[in-house]
């Protein structure tokens, strides 16, 4: 006797003939749960939230109580958190619009639709460079005195002087006798003694006849000056900052003309800029400027910190000595990330933001990768940018590495600083035909290639569905380069658009086996979406809605399910086809040599005790018999194959057909 059944079901494997499947595997499983190995449906949506507007095609989920959707026009927005673990300002940073951008909870949620304003990520540096100038010593009259054989003169002036000990005079305007050397008096002398507000004392320099100056050898009227040029000169430079209120300190301003002076001036710095040509950077209330010195007496050497003003301040004053200096400035290389500069920036802004170990963001624009300074998401410095032979698509983390898929081969970038990362070609020649179809699975990335999806972690890159559909199925059935793709319970969910402009899907279980692939039935676009990381389950934007992919557990979709061909082993005429269910009604359609020959519903009858009904295309004997069995009788009709079909809402157990009914009971 001939008979063919099934309590276990998988997936679809289109490459493979249909008779040469292996039992289980179906020529068509849409809409199937095959968790458990029963045909199961998948649940049906459930709405999530609403977008503000029919346009917007990428979503973040930002808060979760309340919830609070990030809402974006542009389709690919990539949303990452901050680094900084603790964060309770809820930082998040994206790439995808004009500009990348970031913004904190106070700024992200004022009105809706969020994010309700944003920031430019990146500090620039100003544009002009400070203005530095000597400030003037003060001068006074004097009246100079001497205390004779000691060496020490006596100044008074005629108002107080401000002077410490240790600090310098310059007296000027005595003449030149052979009692004292005219170096000793028209220079520096340091104060050793203050007496009062209006006297200093101080020593001549060291000639031997100093001590012999007298009263008649002075002219009244000398000058006092206060902090005079009396120690060593040197050279230096200013250079300044701008920090944001969040604390973002960008790259200095060009440095200042070279100016020469000495611990004891006074140096003024003026025009500091207090706004930027880069609108929306952050530079509200707590805002600042950092005020830089060189330290080495060039304008090309390092910068050491010397205080700080307000944003809206446009001028300093700096009093510091050498040794007063603070740390060296550590944003010197630290440029926002490409912008929408297309001078500067021909390619585009940074896209396809992702997080990295170690506080790293990665980005990309034309064929550059960028990599951030670890934790500093504000700093791009150009020494961490590496240029590759082909235009990149998209990039994802896979380990320790960042998986760079272009129009061409892919590349591994491995490193643990970004200073020092390197770029592997890897010889596998499958191109990303679509951004948004590379999705992070964890330990490697999926994305479209015109092969089918590829599976990459580290230089191993595998066509996953290889075996499963065929490279031309693939592009003629599946439309890769319009693939979205999700992360779904450590599965792929991928959507695409075909050539009518209608949208299906399919699931695909990188752990293998019978299961792998499935189909879906779409009767919507899926513009968008966004996997949740606390439950691991994709949020899709439908129309004007943001809807959880299998979230209503109270409908469910209709299945279709398509047995592989079944060969008897003669032509056989199959009596009875039986389908066990939890739910009824189910369709149940039997194929012989390929065609269509019988098509009916059951239905539960509603009787008491079980008793299931018929419609359709059953013979005229069953049309209107109650069975106490999900069995049906088959016309009498000769077939070298055949092939059972099952439309369901249900879970369906079991299909079987058989020559008898007897048959069908025992199996």
């Amino acid at each position: 006797m001939a008979y063919f059944k099934l309590i276990t079901f998988g997936g679809i494997a289109p490459q493979v003939s249909p008779r040469l499947l292996q039992d289980q595997i179906g020529q068509t499983a849409t809409n199937v749960n095959l968790d458990s190995g029963k045909l199961a449906p998948i649940y049906g949506y459930s709405n999530a939230n609403d977008l503000t507007n029919a346009s917007q095609d990428s979503i973040y989920k930002y808060t979760d109580s309340p919830e609070r959707w990030l809402q974006f026009d542009e389709e690919g927005v990539d949303v990452v958190p901050g680094p900084i673990a603790g964060d309770t300002n809820n930082t998040v940073y994206w790439t995808g619009q004009s500009y990348p951008r970031m913004g904190r909870s106070d700024v992200i949620l004022g009105s809706e639709p969020y994010p309700s304003s944003h920031y430019r990520l990146g500090i620039p540096a100003p544009t002009t460079a400070p203005t530095v100038a000597l400030q003037a010593e003060a001068s006074f009259d004097a009246t100079v005195t001497t205390l004779i054989n000691s060496g020490t003169i006596t100044v008074t002036t005629a108002t107080a002087h401000g002077a410490s000990v240790g600090d310098y005079v310059t007296l000027a305007g005595f003449p030149t006798t052979d009692e004292i050397e005219a170096t000793d008096i028209n220079g520096d002398f340091k104060i050793t003694a203050v007496p009062s507000t209006t006297t200093v004392e101080v020593k001549t320099s060291g000639s031997a006849n100093a001590g012999n100056v007298t009263t008649a050898s002075i002219t009244d009227g000398a000058t006092f000056k206060a902090q005079s040029d009396a120690l060593a000169d040197y050279s230096t430079s200013y250079v300044y900052t701008f920090v944001s209120a969040y604390g973002e300190e960008g790259p200095p301003s060009p440095a200042s003309t070279v100016l020469s002076t000495d611990d004891n001036r006074v140096i003024e710095l003026t025009d500091l800029e207090t706004t930027s040509s880069k609108t929306n950077s952050n530079f509200g209330t707590a805002s600042k400027k950092r005020i830089y010195r060189s330290n080495t007496g060039s304008n090309t050497t390092v910068f050491q910190f010397v205080g700080e003003v307000t944003m809206a301040t446009t001028s300093f004053t700096d009093v510091s000595d050498n040794d007063q200096l603070g740390e060296i400035i550590p944003s010197y290389y630290w440029i926002g990330p490409p912008d929408d500069d297309t001078s500067t920036y021909p390619d585009g802004p940074l896209q396809g933001l992702t997080a990295l170990p170690n506080g790293i963001f990665a980005g990309f624009t034309g064929k550059r990768i960028c990599f951030s300074e670890p934790f500093l998401p504000h700093a791009w410095p150009v020494i961490y940018r590496i240029t590759l032979e082909e235009e990149i698509v998209a990039i994802g983390a896979a380990g320790n590495g960042v998986i760079v898929t272009t129009k061409g081969r892919p590349y591994l970038i491995t490193g643990t600083d970004p200073q020092s990362m390197s770029a592997i070609r890897i010889e596998a020649a499958q191109a990303c035909l679509a951004k948004s179809s590379l999705v992070d699975m964890g330990p490697y990335v999926m994305y479209a290639s015109p092969d089918g999806l590829v599976a990459a972690a580290g230089t191993d890159v595998t066509v996953v569905t290889e075996g499963i559909i065929s490279p031309a199925q693939w592009q003629t059935s599946y439309f890769p380069g319009t693939i979205k793709g999700f992360l779904w319970e450590g599965r792929y969910l991928g959507f695409y658009t075909d050539g009518n402009g209608d949208t299906a899907g399919f699931i695909f279980d990188p752990r293998g086996g019978t299961n792998s692939f499935v189909e879906l039935t779409e009767s919507a676009a899926i513009r968008g979406g966004f996997t949740d990381p606390d439950d691991n389950n994709a949020y899709l934007i439908i129309q004007q809605k943001i809807k959880k992919f299998q979230g209503n557990t109270g409908t469910t979709r209709t299945l279709t399910f398509k047995t592989k061909e079944f060969v008897p082993p003669r032509p056989t005429s199959m009596g009875f086809v039986k389908v066990v269910a939890e739910d009824y009604p189910v369709t149940i359609k039997v194929y012989g040599d390929g065609n269509l020959y019988y098509n009916a519903t059951i239905s539960l009858s509603g009787v008491a005790g079980p008793a299931y009904s018929v419609t359709g295309s059953a013979p005229t004997s069953f049309s209107a018999t109650l069975h106490p069995e999900p069995i049906l009788r088959l016309p009498a009709k000769l077939h070298t194959d055949y092939e059972i079909e099952v439309i369901a809402t249900a879970t369906v157990n079991e299909l079987c057909i058989g020559e008898s009914i007897d048959e069908l009971r025992e199996i």
